[in-house]
């Protein structure tokens, strides 16, 4: 493919994005801007003008649908050689690292992730234990307090000491029940997909060490600026080459 191919299309500003290269590159666009074009036609110029593996190239985004669109695109430009990149949602990713290290977080390999509706019976059981009324305690409010817990960095113990008021206390006591119960049944929900591999990072340098070596190019659409563990993981991984 020449060089003519994989630019076509692209306007100044998008032009200038794909082809700068070196260093850390933030795109602000907005919707209907060609941000996934930018993104795709960037790996693509990465791997056919500049040489660069796609096996060093991860690209992730924030839904399936948008990992399908750039999957699609991406086969487009490469060919088979799409499928050496790593490229699809923040949490297919995570479940991914956790799959092959989440053993030395003592995750069986084999861990189930657990559903909405898992999630939820799950928090009614655990208030059932710590007898906490669910007409007292919505346990959706409780799970999204859980979750936005998880999407902070705060585990148990973090959240615990944050407690500010009195549902925060609930939540605690929930927390901790919840955590022990996905633990029983060798589970784990979407929030730990990113929270429990953010922690393999931080805990065990060869492990981060490797994926830092592998990946000489990370590539985030559409990221979510308001969750942490997210912009933790991106940084993490991309602190050797930046």
């Amino acid at each position: 493919m020449a060089q003519v191919d994989v630019l076509e299309g692209l306007n100044s500003a998008q032009l200038e994005a794909v082809e700068t290269i070196e260093g850390p590159l933030l795109i602000v666009a907005g919707p209907g801007s060609g941000k996934t074009r930018v993104i795709t036609q960037r790996i693509a110029y990465l791997v056919r003008v500049c040489g660069v593996s796609p096996h060093s190239i991860a690209a992730v985004t924030f839904t399936n649908k948008a990992s399908r669109e750039m999957r699609n695109r991406l086969e487009r430009l490469l060919g088979a050689r799409a499928s050496d990149l790593t490229c699809g949602t923040f949490h297919s990713f995570c479940a991914m690292v956790l799959r092959i290290e989440g053993e030395n977080l003592g995750l069986s390999r084999n861990f189930v992730i657990y559903d909405d509706t898992d999630q939820i019976d799950l928090i009614k059981r655990a208030m059932d234990e710590e007898n906490i009324s669910p007409k007292q305690f919505e346990p959706r409010s409780v799970l999204a307090a859980i979750s936005n817990a998880k999407s902070k960095l705060l585990g148990v113990d973090g959240f615990g000491l944050k407690k500010e008021k009195y549902f925060d206390e609930i939540v605690h006591r929930i927390y901790k029940k919840y955590e022990q119960f996905l633990s029983r049944n060798s589970s784990v929900d979407f929030d730990d997909l990113l929270f429990k591999t953010h922690t393999l990072f931080e805990n065990f340098p060869s492990v981060i060490e490797k994926y830092q070596n592998r990946y000489s190019h990370v590539m985030v659409d559409e990221f979510q600026d308001t969750n942490i563990v997210q912009y933790a993981i991106g940084k993490k991984i991309s602190d050797k080459h930046h």
